[in-house]
């Protein structure tokens, strides 16, 4: 019985729940949210569904396209004209084999038509008889002088280095910086065979320019 001036509690009326619809969707946001903060974060992988890995050895050689590998080398001053080979390898066996048939660029010197240095190398020998005359490749690197002419060719490409330094240096403390931030040059270094083991002669070429072979 009600008194006057006295209501009686009432239960609230049960909330409505919200559509179906409304759930899903705020579910697909709120997932997406939190997807794109762990990306962010860097803690979701590559790839979510299936297995698409491939590897590196299944690409093709990657690589500079204008970059040509030296064929010959000429230096008109000291009839230098020998051809250049590339060998793909740091073996000391193997570049020593490699150069009982002339001059050798050094694999991870730069090679034409790219920013860097071009490293190349040939032996040097002052005996009065020597059956292979590749030894004497580089005899007479040493009377290069600055200005003198260096040209490389390759692709059917004359590129011409002028000489900027002739130095006799040693094997043991010299360090050749084959880095492009000193620009586009070349390097040839010989044994000095009137000095100690570890002597050695270093011609160093900066870039002139490029062009086309007269066939």
């Amino acid at each position: 019985m009600e008194l006057p001036g006295q209501e009686i509690p009432r239960e609230p009326a049960p909330a409505s729940k919200p559509p179906a619809a409304v759930f899903l969707s705020a579910t697909i946001v709120i997932f997406f949210l939190t997807l794109g903060a762990a990306d962010f974060v860097g803690f979701v992988p590559n790839y979510i569904d299936g297995d698409d890995k491939v590897s590196l050895s299944n690409l093709p050689q990657l690589g500079n396209e204008n970059s040509v590998l030296p064929e010959r080398i000429t230096a008109s001053s000291i009839n230098l004209n020998l051809n250049v080979q590339n060998p793909a390898t740091r073996d000391i066996a193997l570049l020593d084999t490699a150069l009982q048939s002339g001059p050798v660029r050094y694999v991870d010197s730069a090679t034409l038509g790219e920013k860097g240095n071009i490293l190349v190398f040939a032996h040097s020998s002052r005996l009065p008889v020597v059956r292979n005359q590749m030894y004497k490749a580089f005899n007479r690197i040493s009377e290069l002088k600055e200005g003198d002419s260096i040209s490389v060719f390759g692709g059917g490409k004359e590129y011409k280095y002028k000489v900027s330094k002739v130095r006799q240096t040693d094997a043991s403390e010299e360090v050749i910086d084959l880095s492009p931030k000193n620009g586009t040059r070349l390097t040839l270094s010989t044994c000095d065979t009137f000095g100690k083991k570890s002597a050695r002669w270093v011609v160093e070429a900066d870039f002139v320019g490029v062009f086309p072979v007269a066939k």
